[in-house]
């Protein structure tokens, strides 16, 4: 309390720096731009960075990739097509190794392996299969094929038929001095129906009935006891299935001709045999049908990749192109006779050509004289390839690598969607900006408008321009464009209407300021973080426009180049690729799987740029960090 009391004197008090010259300091900071300020915002976002950076590289492999894709994107080779995914380092682990796991192929018995017990589908050899994946399985089946065994042959009869006849199609010989008998195994028939065997006494004469079967079992029938002035016999089988019920049925086990000349039967038809047995025309109606067989069936996985660059056989390349051959690889392509083909020759290991099977027929035409060759070739070297390649996503149905196909499609979106994204943005940000800064009726009238074209429905104006212009670029461009800029000028409109009061503006105003200075200097700056973002975001809603109407047929299709600048682009989009994708998509999702993944990723990362760009190019948030 003294120390507050104390009376301070003017010698308490002592000048500093009263002797030295005092100067401004110099700025040791550099001033900071609008467009460096933004640039700086953008970069502390190490998120919008990442996906920017995504975003640019997508960009710059779609643009020049093209370039070095002229194989295997231009030409049909349906030796490869439908090739699996193949990416090095990956193969090693079993992840997209180049197989493909075939399921439910058709095993013929006598290709089972005794040793192994599996057998594997015909036409596909052993060395395509890896190893260790086959499986056989046994499944049902009624189908009349030799793959089909066992089983039984069932008798029916059609609505108001009172028999049917089947016929077998070998020739049944009965001696009689040899005591042949003629075996028949019913394993059911029906109440009231009865079986009748019948045979051709002479050639030329009718059928006869021999033996009638009245219950299942297994019937033994000499026929020389009804034909008794027979003493051989040389005729087809026909069994007459008869019944005044026509849901009356039967079923044959088996059919078999003996005689005492050797213990096994000289036939016996069951199984697929006796399926082979057909209905005789005009002998009654009915149906015969097969039930209870078994089938062998392999899973296995497929060596596509050894498949399709194996060895090929080519029964008429023509003479031209075997000299061109010969003529490209002259040290290894040194023919040497063939020891299994007096007719052939062979090459060196290297050479495209393996060995020359045959020399065709020459053909004359126009007075010249045309032949070719029959040989077998090496089909990666054949192709182009020192060895066998990878198709990092695989191939398509005509054989293109879908991984150079996918980067071309993409540079068409893109461009089919920057394309469309400037017209939209250049209208929607004019209109917007009129009808925003002039309000009254003149918004008024503008936004029915507006309204009115962005309630009609898509599907009626798609109808319309297809219906007038045909599918096409054209018709493609013009039905994202009828409406696509109304999103981005209801954005600038509200900016507008936001900024347009704003003291600034007022001043400016006042001070004389015109319209198109008020409009373009100083409301739409303050409002253009915001039209940036819609319009970035319009970009990747125009690609996935595009790309779902491609993928519904009505995009700009295969066949169809346009040129814009300069640059000429094939009908190959990312909705095109699932549209072809389509028929495929459970039986090869690769297929679908790629061109969805980097659509989806144009999305999120455009989202993600746009979001940036906002941030960036708000004005309230200059010098913040």
């Amino acid at each position: 309390m003294d120390d507050m009391n104390k009376k301070l004197n003017p010698q308490d008090f002592e000048f500093i720096q009263m002797n030295e010259k005092i100067y401004d300091k110099k700025l040791e900071t550099k001033p900071i731009g609008y467009f460096k300020d933004a640039m700086i915002r953008f970069s502390k976002n190490k998120t919008n960075v990442v996906a920017s950076i995504i975003l640019a590289i997508i960009v710059l492999f779609s643009i020049f990739l093209p370039v070095f894709s002229d194989k295997n994107v231009s030409e049909i080779e349906e030796q490869l097509s439908f090739l699996p995914p193949r990416v090095p380092v990956l193969e090693n682990i079993g992840i997209f190794d180049g197989t493909s796991l075939i399921t439910n192929q058709v095993v013929h018995p006598d290709s089972v392996n005794p040793e192994t017990g599996l057998g594997s589908p015909e036409g596909i050899p052993e060395e395509l299969i890896v190893e260790g994946t086959l499986v056989n399985s046994i499944t049902g089946c009624t189908d009349k094929n030799d793959y089909c065994v066992g089983g039984e042959q069932i008798f029916r009869l059609d609505t108001g038929s009172d028999f049917v006849t089947i016929g077998a199609t070998n020739f049944f010989e009965f001696d009689k001095s040899k005591e042949s008998m003629l075996a028949v195994e019913v394993q059911e028939l029906s109440a009231g129906a009865e079986i009748r065997v019948m045979v051709e006494p002479a050639f030329g004469q009718d059928h006869e009935t021999v033996y009638t079967i009245t219950e299942a079992g297994t019937h033994n029938i000499n026929i020389f006891e009804v034909l008794t002035d027979k003493n051989r016999v040389t005729s087809k089988l026909w069994l007459q299935f008869a019944s005044n019920d026509d849901s009356a049925t039967s079923v044959i086990k088996s059919v078999s001709l003996s005689d005492n000349t050797q213990a096994e039967p000289i036939i016996y038809d069951e199984g697929y045999s006796l399926s082979q047995y057909v209905i005789i025309g005009g002998q009654g109606a009915g149906a015969y049908l097969r039930q209870n067989g078994t089938m062998i069936t392999a899973d296995f996985r497929y060596k596509n990749y050894e498949a399709a660059f194996g060895e090929k056989f080519n029964n008429a390349l023509p003479a031209s192109e075997y000299d061109e051959i010969l003529a490209q690889y002259p040290e290894v392509c040194v023919a040497t006779p063939d020891p299994d083909n007096p007719e052939g020759w062979m090459f060196q290991e290297g050479c495209p050509i393996v060995r020359v099977v045959a020399q065709n027929e020459s053909v004359t035409v126009n007075g010249e004289d045309y032949f070719s060759y029959q040989v077998v070739l090496d089909y990666a070297r054949y192709s182009g390839y020192d060895d066998i390649p990878y198709f990092l996503f695989g191939t398509t149905k005509i054989g293109r690598d879908l991984f150079k196909l996918l980067w071309i499609a993409t540079r068409t979106s893109l461009l089919v969607g920057l394309v469309v994204a400037t017209i939209n943005i250049t209208i929607g940000v004019v209109y917007g900006s009129i009808s925003g800064y002039y309000g009254g009726k003149v918004d008024l009238i503008m936004q029915r408008i507006a309204e009115v074209l962005g309630r009609i429905p898509w599907l009626v104006t798609l109808s319309i321009f297809v219906a007038l212009i045909g599918t096409g670029i054209k018709t493609l461009i013009l039905m994202m464009v009828i409406n696509g800029w109304i999103g981005i000028s209801a954005v600038t409109r509200t900016q507008f209407y936001r900024y347009k009061g704003r003291e600034y503006v007022l001043a400016s105003r006042t001070l004389g300021a015109k319209d198109s200075r008020l409009i373009f200097r100083h409301i739409l700056p303050n409002g253009v973080g915001t039209i940036i973002t819609a319009s970035v975001l319009s970009i990747p809603g125009v690609i996935f426009l595009e790309s779902t109407l491609s993928y519904l047929g009505y995009g700009i299709g295969h066949g169809q180049v346009f040129n814009i600048l300069g640059i000429e682009f094939s009908g190959v989009s990312v909705g095109v690729l699932l549209f072809d994708a389509r028929p495929e998509l459970t039986t090869r999702p690769y297929l679908t799987l790629f061109p969805a993944i980097l659509i989806s990723i144009l999305m999120i990362t455009f989202n993600m740029f746009g979001n940036a760009l906002r941030d960036a190019f708000n004005p309230s948030l200059r010098g913040s960090e």
